[in-house]
């Protein structure tokens, strides 16, 4: 069974069950990298607690993120890839690739052996982010943190890696930095953050119903109408 993770603080607890999806939505400054930061374990909350897992398992579920930020590194392609995991064959390196979409890669004058990065092959980002994903793959973390993983993605690439992330995110705790409401609508709880606080939690379908800030945020999105507010008796 993948492990959950818990976050308790004095303003709110919450504990996302083992296999399940979080997606973090808010504006810019809300406070979601923050979170998914020290649920990476990069940092500690001032106040309360984040627990992933049993601390006292030995198997203590792994921790995986992956930023908006675009990582190459220099190398091959193997390089790029196996640093995810070092004793990966070249099969395994591929299936990785193929898995997330990214079989182009391998299209690549020299295959696994094409050299990337300054010098070598150049790769647009939407490519570079795909390598992220396989890294997931490759590393097999019992949860994975998408912090705006899709964020420099351009339309033709958009999705391809939107079904990457599916891919990646299966059977694993997923949090999931939303930089696309979509990715809000398919997890399975929401948390909506506003100046470092929650202002909204629940499923897509409950935040949509309460016409809150989050419904007010997917109306805009999708540019559909916004349902008036209720009348009180």
């Amino acid at each position: 069974m993948r492990h959950g993770w818990r976050c308790s603080t004095r303003p709110f607890s919450l504990r996302v069950p083992p296999g399940t999806s979080l997606a973090l939505v808010g504006a810019s400054g809300s406070g979601k990298s923050t979170l998914a930061r020290l649920i990476a374990g990069l940092g500690e909350p001032s106040r309360g607690r984040i627990t992933v897992g049993d601390t006292e398992d030995p198997h203590s579920p792994t921790c995986y993120l992956v930023t908006q930020e675009v990582h190459l590194f220099g190398g091959t392609l193997a390089d790029n890839l196996s640093i995810a995991r070092p004793t990966a064959t070249d099969a395994e390196l591929r299936q990785s690739l193929r898995e997330v979409g990214a079989d182009c890669a391998l299209d690549l004058e020299s295959g696994l052996g094409t050299v990337l990065g300054p010098g070598g092959t150049p790769l647009d980002d939407g490519a570079v982010q795909h390598l992220a994903l396989a890294r997931v793959l490759l590393a097999d973390p019992s949860v994975v943190i998408l912090d705006e993983a899709t964020a420099e993605s351009g339309p033709q690439t958009r999705a391809l890696l939107r079904t990457a992330l599916a891919r990646v995110t299966r059977g694993r705790t997923s949090v999931i930095v939303a930089h696309r409401l979509e990715q809000a609508r398919d997890a399975d709880q929401v948390l909506v953050l506003g100046h470092g606080e929650v202002a909204e939690r629940g499923t897509h379908g409950e935040l949509l119903s309460r016409a809150g800030e989050y419904a007010a945020l997917w109306h805009a999105y999708t540019r559909t109408p916004h349902p008036p507010d209720p009348v009180a008796p």
